[in-house]
């Protein structure tokens, strides 16, 4: 959750820095973004409460209704960034049995108390990472240090890239349609 309120807040600040505005971000025109909810919700059950099949169904719904929302906003700047993180985590995923290789020295650095139960099997969503995990460098390979700490992957960071880029870009959504209006006058 650190993580992605660091995410946000720098968004917000290089939007502020490029002189945005918060209001503005009403004025981009995202479709589909009730997938979103959707996804991440769908991502917390399977994690959180199903195994079997039913995790496995719940993972595989909630990345393609990611990539679906970054398919159909790809011309919005950023989420061509997020597309790219979300299928390199998923496809880490899939190489794995649908489980994030977690790099064992970040957890135990993350958080001591989780490592028996990834050495044992696996952790939420994550796998011990070891020589019989696949594509281990897309894998949770870094630790993010602000509280509460929590495991980042190359995926994590570029869609984060592609979130700070689209907030920052929602902030100035209204500076070009304030300059348009105004050129359209002037003319």
């Amino acid at each position: 959750m650190a993580f992605q309120v660091t995410v946000v807040l720098t968004g917000l600040l290089v939007g502020w820095i490029r002189k945005g505005s918060v209001w503005d971000i009403t004025n981009i025109r995202i479709r589909l973004l009730w997938l979103l909810p959707i996804a991440y919700l769908l991502q917390h059950i399977s994690i959180a409460y199903l195994d079997g099949v039913y995790y496995e169904l719940s993972i595989v719904l909630s990345y393609l209704a990611l990539m679906v929302f970054c398919a159909v906003n790809i011309r919005t700047p950023g989420i061509a960034w997020g597309l790219a993180g979300t299928a390199s985590n998923f496809l880490a995923m899939v190489v794995n049995g649908l489980r994030m290789p977690a790099y064992v020295p970040a957890v135990e650095h993350m958080a001591p108390s989780y490592v028996p139960a990834l050495m044992s099997g696996h952790y939420g969503k994550s796998v011990a990472m070891s020589s019989k995990t696949h594509l281990n460098f897309l894998g949770d390979i870094f630790s993010f240090q602000i509280h509460p700490v929590s495991l980042l992957s190359i995926g994590d960071i570029l869609f984060a890239i592609g979130f700070v880029i689209l907030i920052q870009h929602a902030m100035r959504s209204g500076r070009s349609a304030n300059n348009s209006e105004t050129l359209t006058r002037t003319t």
